[in-house]
Protein backbone atom coordinates (compact mmCIF):
# COMPACT_ATOMS: atom_id res chain seq x y z
CA UNK A 1 0.00 0.00 0.00
CA UNK A 2 2.84 2.36 0.90
CA UNK A 3 4.61 1.70 -2.43
CA UNK A 4 1.38 2.32 -4.35
CA UNK A 5 0.93 5.62 -2.53
CA UNK A 6 4.48 6.65 -3.36
CA UNK A 7 3.92 5.79 -7.02
CA UNK A 8 0.68 7.78 -7.05
CA UNK A 9 2.34 10.80 -5.47
CA UNK A 10 5.25 10.60 -7.89
CA UNK A 11 2.90 10.53 -10.88
CA UNK A 12 0.89 13.46 -9.53
CA UNK A 13 4.05 15.45 -8.92
CA UNK A 14 5.28 14.64 -12.43
CA UNK A 15 2.01 15.74 -14.00
CA UNK A 16 2.05 18.94 -11.96
CA UNK A 17 5.63 19.63 -12.98
CA UNK A 18 4.87 19.02 -16.63
CA UNK A 19 1.85 21.28 -16.46
CA UNK A 20 3.88 24.12 -14.94
CA UNK A 21 6.70 23.63 -17.43
CA UNK A 22 4.46 23.45 -20.48
CA UNK A 23 2.14 26.41 -19.85
CA UNK A 24 3.62 29.81 -19.03
CA UNK A 25 1.36 32.71 -18.05
CA UNK A 26 2.12 36.42 -17.89
CA UNK A 27 -0.19 39.30 -16.94
CA UNK A 28 0.21 42.78 -18.45
CA UNK A 29 -1.83 45.49 -16.73
CA UNK A 30 -2.42 48.90 -18.35
CA UNK A 31 -3.97 52.05 -16.92
CA UNK A 32 -4.50 55.58 -18.23
CA UNK A 33 -3.13 59.05 -17.54
CA UNK A 34 -0.79 59.60 -14.59
CA UNK A 35 0.06 63.14 -13.42
CA UNK A 36 2.66 63.14 -10.64
CA UNK A 37 2.81 66.95 -10.60
CA UNK A 38 0.56 69.60 -9.07
CA UNK A 39 -0.91 68.54 -5.69
CA UNK A 40 0.33 64.95 -5.95
CA UNK A 41 3.86 66.19 -6.59
CA UNK A 42 3.75 68.35 -3.48
CA UNK A 43 2.67 65.38 -1.36
CA UNK A 44 5.58 63.37 -2.76
CA UNK A 45 8.00 66.22 -2.06
CA UNK A 46 6.83 66.26 1.57
CA UNK A 47 8.00 62.66 1.89
CA UNK A 48 4.82 60.73 1.11
CA UNK A 49 6.41 58.86 -1.79
CA UNK A 50 3.79 56.10 -1.83
CA UNK A 51 0.84 58.52 -1.79
CA UNK A 52 -0.43 58.30 -5.42
CA UNK A 53 -0.66 54.49 -5.67
CA UNK A 54 -1.21 53.63 -2.02
CA UNK A 55 -4.82 52.45 -2.41
CA UNK A 56 -4.20 50.32 -5.49
CA UNK A 57 -0.75 48.88 -4.81
CA UNK A 58 -2.03 45.32 -4.30
CA UNK A 59 -3.62 45.31 -7.76
CA UNK A 60 -0.44 46.64 -9.36
CA UNK A 61 1.75 44.24 -7.43
CA UNK A 62 -0.25 41.21 -8.57
CA UNK A 63 0.60 41.79 -12.25
CA UNK A 64 3.85 40.78 -13.91
CA UNK A 65 4.05 44.06 -15.82
CA UNK A 66 2.26 47.36 -15.27
CA UNK A 67 2.06 50.10 -17.91
CA UNK A 68 0.74 53.67 -17.58
CA UNK A 69 0.80 56.86 -19.61
CA UNK A 70 3.14 59.19 -17.68
CA UNK A 71 1.46 62.52 -18.36
CA UNK A 72 3.97 64.62 -16.41
CA UNK A 73 7.69 65.11 -16.77
CA UNK A 74 9.86 64.23 -13.76
CA UNK A 75 12.16 67.19 -13.21
CA UNK A 76 13.98 69.10 -10.48
CA UNK A 77 12.34 72.52 -10.59
CA UNK A 78 13.37 73.67 -7.14
CA UNK A 79 10.22 72.36 -5.48
CA UNK A 80 7.84 73.57 -8.18
CA UNK A 81 5.35 71.02 -9.51
CA UNK A 82 3.10 73.47 -11.37
CA UNK A 83 3.91 76.64 -13.25
CA UNK A 84 2.62 79.59 -11.18
CA UNK A 85 1.40 81.28 -14.35
CA UNK A 86 -0.29 78.25 -15.97
CA UNK A 87 -1.92 75.21 -14.38
CA UNK A 88 -1.54 73.25 -17.63
CA UNK A 89 2.23 73.18 -17.18
CA UNK A 90 3.30 70.75 -14.48
CA UNK A 91 5.89 68.14 -13.53
CA UNK A 92 6.54 65.51 -10.92
CA UNK A 93 9.63 65.77 -8.69
CA UNK A 94 12.62 63.46 -9.28
CA UNK A 95 11.70 61.17 -6.39
CA UNK A 96 8.36 60.43 -8.13
CA UNK A 97 10.23 57.89 -10.26
CA UNK A 98 10.58 55.97 -7.01
CA UNK A 99 6.82 56.24 -6.49
CA UNK A 100 6.36 54.38 -9.77
CA UNK A 101 8.91 51.67 -8.98
CA UNK A 102 7.70 51.08 -5.42
CA UNK A 103 4.19 50.58 -6.81
CA UNK A 104 5.39 47.93 -9.32
CA UNK A 105 4.95 50.13 -12.40
CA UNK A 106 7.76 49.05 -14.70
CA UNK A 107 7.02 50.53 -18.13
CA UNK A 108 5.55 53.91 -19.17
CA UNK A 109 4.77 55.99 -22.21
CA UNK A 110 6.45 59.40 -22.20
CA UNK A 111 4.96 60.48 -25.55
CA UNK A 112 2.16 62.95 -24.84
CA UNK A 113 1.33 66.63 -25.08
CA UNK A 114 2.98 67.42 -21.72
CA UNK A 115 6.28 65.77 -22.63
CA UNK A 116 7.99 69.17 -23.07
CA UNK A 117 6.31 71.22 -20.34
CA UNK A 118 9.65 72.14 -18.74
CA UNK A 119 11.63 71.97 -21.94
CA UNK A 120 14.58 69.81 -22.90
CA UNK A 121 15.92 69.87 -19.34
CA UNK A 122 12.72 68.28 -18.09
CA UNK A 123 12.64 65.73 -20.90
CA UNK A 124 16.23 64.59 -20.33
CA UNK A 125 15.77 64.47 -16.56
CA UNK A 126 12.60 62.40 -16.94
CA UNK A 127 14.53 59.81 -18.94
CA UNK A 128 17.38 59.83 -16.44
CA UNK A 129 15.18 59.46 -13.35
CA UNK A 130 13.16 56.64 -14.92
CA UNK A 131 16.34 54.78 -15.86
CA UNK A 132 17.75 55.22 -12.37
CA UNK A 133 14.74 53.33 -11.01
CA UNK A 134 14.85 50.63 -13.68
CA UNK A 135 11.61 51.77 -15.33
CA UNK A 136 11.42 51.26 -19.07
CA UNK A 137 9.87 53.96 -21.25
CA UNK A 138 8.85 54.53 -24.84
CA UNK A 139 8.23 57.67 -26.86
CA UNK A 140 10.95 60.22 -26.04
CA UNK A 141 14.66 60.55 -26.81
CA UNK A 142 17.37 62.60 -25.12
CA UNK A 143 19.03 63.31 -28.46
CA UNK A 144 17.37 64.88 -31.50
CA UNK A 145 17.99 62.18 -34.10
CA UNK A 146 14.31 61.27 -34.39
CA UNK A 147 14.99 57.69 -33.28
CA UNK A 148 12.75 56.80 -30.36
CA UNK A 149 13.20 53.93 -27.94
CA UNK A 150 10.66 51.18 -27.69
CA UNK A 151 10.43 48.94 -24.64
CA UNK A 152 10.48 45.15 -24.34
CA UNK A 153 9.42 43.27 -21.22
CA UNK A 154 9.92 39.53 -20.88
CA UNK A 155 9.01 36.76 -18.46
CA UNK A 156 8.70 32.99 -18.87
CA UNK A 157 9.85 33.34 -22.46
CA UNK A 158 6.93 35.65 -23.33
CA UNK A 159 8.14 38.93 -24.86
CA UNK A 160 5.90 42.00 -25.10
CA UNK A 161 6.99 45.09 -27.02
CA UNK A 162 5.72 48.61 -26.32
CA UNK A 163 5.81 51.57 -28.71
CA UNK A 164 4.40 55.04 -27.96
CA UNK A 165 3.19 57.96 -30.06
CA UNK A 166 1.48 61.30 -29.56
CA UNK A 167 -0.63 63.32 -31.97
CA UNK A 168 0.71 66.68 -30.75
CA UNK A 169 2.87 68.41 -28.12
CA UNK A 170 2.23 71.64 -26.21
CA UNK A 171 4.59 74.56 -26.67
CA UNK A 172 7.37 75.43 -29.09
CA UNK A 173 8.87 73.35 -31.89
CA UNK A 174 12.12 72.85 -29.95
CA UNK A 175 10.89 69.39 -29.01
CA UNK A 176 11.15 68.14 -32.61
CA UNK A 177 13.26 65.01 -32.81
CA UNK A 178 12.87 64.37 -29.07
CA UNK A 179 9.21 63.29 -28.90
CA UNK A 180 7.59 60.53 -30.92
CA UNK A 181 4.97 62.29 -33.04
CA UNK A 182 2.71 59.88 -34.89
CA UNK A 183 3.97 59.34 -38.43
CA UNK A 184 2.60 56.51 -40.55
CA UNK A 185 5.90 55.64 -42.22
CA UNK A 186 7.96 55.63 -39.04
CA UNK A 187 5.23 53.70 -37.22
CA UNK A 188 5.41 50.92 -39.79
CA UNK A 189 9.20 50.70 -39.52
CA UNK A 190 9.28 50.74 -35.70
CA UNK A 191 6.48 48.26 -35.15
CA UNK A 192 7.77 45.93 -37.84
CA UNK A 193 11.15 45.92 -36.09
CA UNK A 194 9.50 45.33 -32.71
CA UNK A 195 7.48 42.41 -34.10
CA UNK A 196 10.69 40.60 -35.03
CA UNK A 197 11.86 40.72 -31.40
CA UNK A 198 8.65 39.97 -29.52
CA UNK A 199 5.54 37.79 -29.34
CA UNK A 200 3.06 40.67 -29.01
CA UNK A 201 3.23 44.40 -29.65
CA UNK A 202 1.36 46.99 -27.58
CA UNK A 203 1.08 50.52 -28.96
CA UNK A 204 0.23 53.60 -26.90
CA UNK A 205 -1.43 56.50 -28.71
CA UNK A 206 -2.01 59.94 -27.19
CA UNK A 207 -4.43 62.18 -29.06
CA UNK A 208 -7.96 63.21 -29.88
CA UNK A 209 -10.31 65.54 -28.04
CA UNK A 210 -10.57 65.87 -24.29
CA UNK A 211 -13.77 64.55 -22.64
CA UNK A 212 -15.14 63.20 -25.94
CA UNK A 213 -17.23 60.03 -25.81
CA UNK A 214 -15.71 58.68 -29.01
CA UNK A 215 -12.45 59.33 -30.87
CA UNK A 216 -12.61 61.75 -33.77
CA UNK A 217 -12.01 60.55 -37.33
CA UNK A 218 -8.28 61.35 -37.36
CA UNK A 219 -7.63 59.67 -34.02
CA UNK A 220 -9.54 56.54 -34.99
CA UNK A 221 -7.66 56.39 -38.30
CA UNK A 222 -4.29 56.74 -36.55
CA UNK A 223 -5.08 54.00 -34.04
CA UNK A 224 -6.24 51.69 -36.79
CA UNK A 225 -3.01 52.47 -38.65
CA UNK A 226 -1.12 51.11 -35.66
CA UNK A 227 -2.96 47.82 -36.07
CA UNK A 228 -2.34 47.91 -39.83
CA UNK A 229 1.37 48.33 -39.06
CA UNK A 230 1.38 45.19 -36.93
CA UNK A 231 0.41 46.16 -33.39
CA UNK A 232 -1.72 43.61 -31.54
CA UNK A 233 -3.21 45.95 -28.92
CA UNK A 234 -3.64 49.75 -28.93
CA UNK A 235 -4.22 51.80 -25.79
CA UNK A 236 -5.51 55.34 -26.30
CA UNK A 237 -4.95 58.33 -24.00
CA UNK A 238 -5.68 62.07 -23.66
CA UNK A 239 -9.49 62.06 -23.67
CA UNK A 240 -9.35 61.79 -19.84
CA UNK A 241 -12.59 59.77 -19.93
CA UNK A 242 -13.23 56.09 -20.70
CA UNK A 243 -14.15 55.36 -24.29
CA UNK A 244 -15.12 52.15 -26.05
CA UNK A 245 -13.27 49.09 -27.31
CA UNK A 246 -13.01 48.33 -31.00
CA UNK A 247 -12.19 44.99 -32.54
CA UNK A 248 -10.38 45.82 -35.76
CA UNK A 249 -8.82 43.17 -37.99
CA UNK A 250 -9.09 40.66 -35.10
CA UNK A 251 -7.09 42.98 -32.82
CA UNK A 252 -8.24 45.28 -30.01
CA UNK A 253 -8.20 49.08 -29.76
CA UNK A 254 -9.02 50.61 -26.37
CA UNK A 255 -9.81 54.12 -27.58
CA UNK A 256 -9.20 55.78 -24.21
CA UNK A 257 -8.32 54.36 -20.80
CA UNK A 258 -9.27 57.68 -19.22
CA UNK A 259 -7.60 58.98 -16.07
CA UNK A 260 -5.71 57.09 -13.39
CA UNK A 261 -3.69 59.46 -11.17
CA UNK A 262 -5.39 62.63 -12.34
CA UNK A 263 -8.10 64.73 -10.70
CA UNK A 264 -10.54 66.62 -12.93
CA UNK A 265 -14.15 67.72 -12.56
CA UNK A 266 -16.30 65.89 -15.18
CA UNK A 267 -18.07 62.78 -13.91
CA UNK A 268 -16.38 60.36 -16.32
CA UNK A 269 -12.93 61.86 -15.72
CA UNK A 270 -13.14 60.30 -12.24
CA UNK A 271 -14.32 56.82 -13.26
CA UNK A 272 -12.59 54.57 -15.74
CA UNK A 273 -10.95 51.20 -16.21
CA UNK A 274 -7.62 49.49 -16.68
CA UNK A 275 -7.00 46.44 -18.85
CA UNK A 276 -5.39 43.19 -17.75
CA UNK A 277 -4.03 41.05 -20.58
CA UNK A 278 -3.31 37.41 -19.78
CA UNK A 279 -0.79 35.85 -22.16
CA UNK A 280 -0.14 32.12 -22.29
CA UNK A 281 2.71 30.22 -23.91
CA UNK A 282 2.26 26.55 -24.73
CA UNK A 283 4.55 24.48 -26.96
CA UNK A 284 6.27 27.56 -28.42
CA UNK A 285 2.92 29.18 -29.22
CA UNK A 286 1.94 32.39 -27.44
CA UNK A 287 -1.68 33.51 -27.28
CA UNK A 288 -3.84 36.14 -25.62
CA UNK A 289 -5.94 34.00 -23.30
CA UNK A 290 -8.01 36.62 -21.47
CA UNK A 291 -8.80 40.34 -21.45
CA UNK A 292 -10.19 41.67 -18.19
CA UNK A 293 -11.41 45.20 -17.46
CA UNK A 294 -10.37 46.61 -14.07
CA UNK A 295 -12.74 49.40 -12.92
CA UNK A 296 -11.09 52.28 -11.08
CA UNK A 297 -11.96 55.54 -9.39
CA UNK A 298 -9.45 58.06 -10.74
CA UNK A 299 -7.98 60.93 -8.74
CA UNK A 300 -5.00 61.85 -6.61
CA UNK A 301 -5.17 58.31 -5.17
CA UNK A 302 -6.90 55.90 -7.56
CA UNK A 303 -8.82 53.05 -5.97
CA UNK A 304 -11.41 50.39 -6.68
CA UNK A 305 -13.92 52.20 -4.48
CA UNK A 306 -16.85 52.22 -6.91
CA UNK A 307 -20.32 51.26 -5.72
CA UNK A 308 -22.59 48.90 -7.65
CA UNK A 309 -24.46 51.72 -9.40
CA UNK A 310 -21.21 53.29 -10.57
CA UNK A 311 -19.91 49.94 -11.83
CA UNK A 312 -23.13 49.31 -13.73
CA UNK A 313 -23.05 52.77 -15.34
CA UNK A 314 -19.39 52.39 -16.25
CA UNK A 315 -19.82 49.01 -17.94
CA UNK A 316 -22.97 50.15 -19.74
CA UNK A 317 -21.09 53.16 -21.05
CA UNK A 318 -18.13 51.13 -22.31
CA UNK A 319 -20.40 48.48 -23.84
CA UNK A 320 -22.52 51.08 -25.64
CA UNK A 321 -19.39 52.58 -27.20
CA UNK A 322 -17.84 49.23 -28.21
CA UNK A 323 -18.23 46.66 -30.97
CA UNK A 324 -17.05 43.82 -28.70
CA UNK A 325 -19.00 41.90 -26.09
CA UNK A 326 -18.24 42.57 -22.41
CA UNK A 327 -19.24 39.65 -20.18
CA UNK A 328 -19.75 39.75 -16.42
CA UNK A 329 -18.51 36.67 -14.58
CA UNK A 330 -18.85 37.09 -10.86
CA UNK A 331 -16.87 40.22 -10.03
CA UNK A 332 -14.91 40.14 -13.31
CA UNK A 333 -15.62 42.04 -16.52
CA UNK A 334 -14.22 40.12 -19.48
CA UNK A 335 -13.85 41.18 -23.09
CA UNK A 336 -14.55 38.47 -25.63
CA UNK A 337 -11.11 37.83 -27.10
CA UNK A 338 -10.74 37.90 -30.90
CA UNK A 339 -9.13 34.92 -32.61
CA UNK A 340 -5.55 36.15 -32.24
CA UNK A 341 -2.91 34.10 -33.98
CA UNK A 342 0.57 33.58 -32.61
CA UNK A 343 3.54 35.23 -34.26
CA UNK A 344 4.71 31.81 -35.50
CA UNK A 345 1.47 31.37 -37.46
CA UNK A 346 1.46 34.80 -39.09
Amino acid sequence: MKSLLLVFLSCAQLLSSQDVDSVARVTFLAFGDVNLGRTVGQRILRGDVDYPFEKIRDTLGAADFVFVNLESQLSDQGGQTEDPKSNVIFCGPPVAAGSLRRSHINVVSTANNHAFDYGLKGLIETISFLRSEGIQFAGTSADSTGNFPTAIVEKHGIRIGIAAYTQFVNGSAQWEGHISIFDTQRVKFEIDDLKKKTDFVVASYHGGKEYADVPDARTQSDMRSLIDAGADIVFGHHAHVPQGIEEYRHKLIFSSLGNFVFLQSPYWSRRSYGVELLFERLMEKTSLARVRLVPVRAGYQPSHDLNSDELTKLMRRVQSLSNVQIETRGSMFLVRVPSFTSREEQ
